[in-house]
């Protein structure tokens, strides 16, 4: 029942509506609705208990026929199959009643007048109490209808307790999906920080990497600084050797 199998349900719908009470069976077979077969074909089979529901007992199922007969809406499954039990059982209970109120009353029959104690000897007397106390006593045997309304209750008992059942997996569901989610609002920040550190890192290789092509790709592998230097001094000696060839020409 907890997977919303179809074929776990349909033997207590069975039982419910065919075996669990006679009035109940009469009024369906009274009304040409009566139930086929439910392993031969499992959608006529709901159809026709659709109409049960709905022409005798006045009630709409919360699920349609081909919701029933997929394999989900198992805890919607479980609360109509509560559903129906309680209803079937309001409803016997009811025909009970009305048959109870609809029964003429019995006449009176006047009461005869008790007759003169006949004494009896001594040893008869004996005899018979002897005989009555030597007689067995017969318990009387528990009715079927008896029997069958127990069945009934523990198996409403039982589909409560898968009902809470299901009912408290979705709530620790929904508590284990509440702690995800806070302890991801607690890692995020953390992941894109990191995240953030990495690219910094990464920039900084880029350029370290692209000022080392620089100085590789200079003249015979002068770093900047030593073309400046070089610079400098051929800026110095210009002036020395034009002074010298003056002092040559005035010579």
């Amino acid at each position: 029942m907890l997977t919303g199998d179809v074929d776990s349900y349909l033997p207590v719908y069975d039982y419910v509506f065919q075996w669990y009470s006679s009035k109940i069976a009469s009024e369906i077979l009274q009304k040409d609705l009566k139930l086929p077969p439910y392993d031969h074909d499992k959608a006529k089979y709901i159809e026709t208990m659709y109409r049960v529901l709905r022409e005798i007992f006045q009630w709409r199922p919360p699920l349609s026929s081909a919701q029933f007969l997929s394999a989900g809406f198992a805890e919607k499954k479980i609360i109509m199959c509560a559903d129906i039990i309680k209803l079937v059982k309001e409803y016997n209970a009811a025909l009970h009643k009305g048959a109870t109120h609809i029964a003429p009353a019995k006449p009176k029959v006047p009461k005869p007048s008790p007759k003169p104690a006949q004494t009896r000897p001594p040893h008869l007397r004996q005899m018979s109490e002897n005989n009555r106390d030597k007689t067995p006593t017969t318990v009387a045997p528990t009715s079927s209808k008896a029997a069958l309304s127990g069945k009934i209750d523990a198996l409403l008992l039982h589909l409560t307790e898968v009902q809470n059942s299901v009912k408290a997996l979705k709530e620790q569901m929904l508590l284990v999906m509440n702690q995800t989610e806070s302890m991801l609002d607690k890692v995020l920040p953390v992941v894109t920080e990191i995240v953030d550190e990495l690219n910094r890192r990464e920039e900084r290789e880029r350029e370290k990497a692209a000022i080392q092509l620089q100085d590789n790709g200079s003249p015979q592998g002068d770093s900047p600084e030593t073309a400046t230097l070089q610079k400098d001094e051929t800026q110095i000696k210009e002036p020395e050797q034009a002074t010298k060839q003056e002092l040559l020409l005035e010579n």
